[in-house]
Parts: structure tokens; C-alpha cells; sequence
């Protein structure tokens, strides 16, 4: 499941960028400097299309209906709604058909937080449709239907890209990393202890906390790290954001608020209809907050803090349906180097890329997340 790439064959990339005092070198031109593919092929590769971002949305939201349709027929939340008392409950929660409902109600909420965590990042890329309002329009609902804030996302995304693993600028590092951790010489871009690593699993309540705290501060108008509260980065200052930056930001935002007003005040008005929206909708996007950390975690752990992507990220091949649900985004290393390229384009461009990559040892998630936790692992290796 791991192996030490090959780079002999290939373009030594341990000669770019030894750290990060090259920062005053544009973006764009450090970028340029550090890609490796023709021209001619990285603009095949650039081509959208329509036709893909409709399969691969239209796809995993039917999939997701039958998913909740098979948790309909398992008649747990009619069962639980129609409860006179603690004892009926009891009833239905200790049932066998438990067996069947708690993985499916869980699978369900990582099927929603793939299409807004993964979906989302495509579509505010401009990656998933080739026609601009198709991406918008389908942008606004993945934003809405699962609680994210996606032209937040956007203002803080474009800078993990420019910045990526910059202990001062990258806000994916700077949001939530105590600066002592950031500072150590160590610091490997995981979790502090072990029991951190599996608080990210449980405390599923705080994700849906800065989210909230993005939408509320975005409708205002004003921008914010991902905690939803402050601005951790040290550049660029807040106020140096555009104006037409912060106007799309606060009108969507606003526009998204005033949705979640209309559903609550139309259907959750009744006892049975907060309910439906709970069970249905809330809960299970909060609950997929668990499941889909284990597939985001570890992105840059373990990787070289400088700034070239081929070193700076990780690349995991996984399966079939995996990919299919994160729209490829685990081929993540391939993603920062050629932003531009669309998900459906990810794996071709894996497989060139591949080679020259440091960080893909690691094939499956699961023995990703081992390398964190296991005895001497990542966690070790940075707190020793």
C-alpha cells in the first residue's frame, strides 16, 4: 500500500524551493516556474464540459435520494415521531433494523458533506460545468442545501493555493493552529495528540458552529478566516480585499440566509415539520462532518513546508467509488498544481504527474489516517 516513489526518472523537484523566501516572486510566476507538463497538455486538460459536471452532480444526487429512501423504508423516523413514550422509543432504538439504519444514516450524511465539501470546491474552482451560470446557479444550491459558505470558501481557498503551508498566509494552518505549533520546528500539518485526531470525529457540533459563524459574518459584509470569526492571516489585510470581492460575498450570503428564514418559517413551524427538517436535513449534514474529515485530514500532513506543489501536497489513489463521490479530489496534489484542470481530468493527470510527486505513497485513505495515529506516526514524530 506504500511505496517510495520513483524520482530518478524524473525532473528532480528537491531543487525548488527549499523554503519559503522566495515569496517575492509573483504567484503566478512561481507557479509557471514549478510546472512541469507542456503547454499543449495542460491545455487539453483544461477543457470543462457541461456534460461531465451534470453526470457526475445529477449521479451523486440520485444517489443520495436512494440512499434516503432506503432509510424511509427502514420506517425508523416514523417509527420514533409516532412515540408516546421513552419506552416506545426504546422500542424502535434497540430494534435489529438499527443494524441497517445507523451506517445508512451516517453514509447518508457523507454522501451530503461530499457534495459540499468536494462538489463545492469544483464548482468554486469554476471547475465543474463549462457554462459560468450553470456553475453559479449550482454553486448557490450545494452552498444552501448543505451548509456551506462557499464565497467565504473562496476568498480563504485562493489563498491555501497561493500559499499553501505558509505558517503566516495559508488560513487552512493559521484559522485554528496555535502559533506555538505552527512555529515548531516539527510541525507536520496533523492533529497535536491522538485524542485531537479523534475529537475531529466527535465534536461534529463545532464544523457546523464556524460555518454558521461564516454565514452571519459574510451576510454583514465582513470577511473572515475559517473560524468564521477573526482574520488570522497576515497578508492580505482584511481591508485589502476588493470591492466586488466583498459585494458577491455579502449578497449570496445574504441571499442564503434569507432561504434557510423561508424553509424554517414555511415547514418548520410545526412540531412534526422541525422534525422532518432535523432528521432529514440537519442532522445527518452535521453527522457527515465525522466521516469526510477522514477523507480531508491529511492533505498536507507530513509534507515539506516550502512552496512547490508537487511537495507540499499529498495524492492518494483510492477506489473507484471513493472518487466518484469526492469528484476526484483525492488526486489533491495533482489539484494544486494545475487548478485549472477539472475533476473528471484528475486522473489522467494523475497518471502523468504521478512520478514526479513525493508525497503519494500512501494509496488508500485508511492507511493515510494509520500513518497519523500509529506508534512513531506523523502525531509522534512532530510532538517528539
Amino acid at each position: 500500500m506504500c511505496r517510495v516513489p520513483d524520482h530518478q526518472s524524473s525532473k528532480d523537484v528537491s531543487s525548488i524551493d527549499k523554503d519559503w523566501s522566495d515569496n517575492g516572486i509573483k504567484a503566478s510566476e512561481r507557479k509557471k516556474r514549478d510546472r512541469i507538463l507542456p503547454d499543449g497538455v495542460v491545455l487539453k486538460l483544461m477543457k470543462k464540459s457541461d456534460w461531465e459536471g451534470c453526470k457526475r452532480f445529477f449521479s451523486n444526487m440520485t444517489f443520495m435520494f436512494l440512499t434516503a429512501l432506503a432509510i424511509h423504508h427502514l420506517d425508523v423516523f416514523q417509527s420514533i415521531r409516532d412515540a408516546h413514550n421513552l419506552e416506545d422509543a426504546w422500542a424502535v432504538i434497540s430494534s435489529n433494523k438499527m443494524l441497517v439504519f445507523v451506517p445508512l444514516y451516517l453514509f447518508y450524511g457523507f454522501q451530503m458533506q461530499c457534495m459540499g465539501f468536494a462538489g463545492g470546491h469544483e464548482l468554486l474552482h469554476g471547475n465543474a460545468f463549462k457554462t459560468k451560470w450553470m456553475n453559479n446557479i449550482v454553486t448557490f444550491f450545494v452552498s444552501t442545501a448543505f451548509f456551506e459558505v462557499l464565497w467565504h470558501e473562496r476568498i480563504n481557498h485562493k489563498q491555501h493555493h497561493i500559499f499553501t503551508l505558509d505558517i503566516d498566509r495559508d488560513p487552512e494552518l493559521t484559522s485554528f493552529y496555535p502559533r506555538k505549533e505552527l512555529e515548531a520546528l516539527k510541525f507536520k500539518s496533523v492533529p497535536s495528540s491522538r485524542y485531537s485526531y479523534f475529537k475531529q470525529f466527535i465534536n461534529v457540533l463545532s464544523y457546523f458552529y464556524h460555518r454558521a459563524c461564516r454565514l452571519v459574518s459574510s451576510s454583514m459584509g465582513i470577511a473572515t478566516d475559517y473560524t468564521g470569526i477573526g482574520w488570522s492571516m497576515k497578508s492580505p489585510k482584511r481591508d485589502e480585499l476588493g470591492a466586488s470581492v466583498m459585494w458577491e460575498l455579502q449578497l449570496y450570503s445574504l441571499l442564503q440566509l434569507g432561504i434557510y428564514v423561508m424553509i424554517f418559517s414555511t415547514f418548520g413551524t410545526t412540531v412534526d415539520g422541525m422534525k422532518s427538517l432535523i432528521f432529514w436535513w440537519m442532522a445527518p449534514c452535521v453527522l457527515g462532518y465525522a466521516p469526510i474529515n477522514f477523507f480531508r485530514n491529511a492533505e498536507h500532513a507530513d509534507c515539506d513546508l516550502i512552496a512547490n506543489q508537487l511537495l507540499n501536497t499529498r495524492t492518494v489513489e483510492s477506489n473507484r467509488i471513493i472518487r466518484w463521490l469526492l469528484w476526484e479530489t483525492n488526486f489533491h496534489c495533482e489539484h494544486h498544481a494545475y487548478p485549472m484542470v477539472p475533476f473528471y481530468n484528475l486522473p489522467v493527470l494523475h497518471d502523468l504527474l504521478d512520478p514526479h510527486i513525493k508525497h503519494n505513497d500512501c494509496k488508500s485513505f485508511t492507511f493515510q489516517n494509520w500513518q497519523m495515529i500509529k506508534a512513531a506516526g506523523w502525531i509522534d514524530k512532530q510532538n517528539s
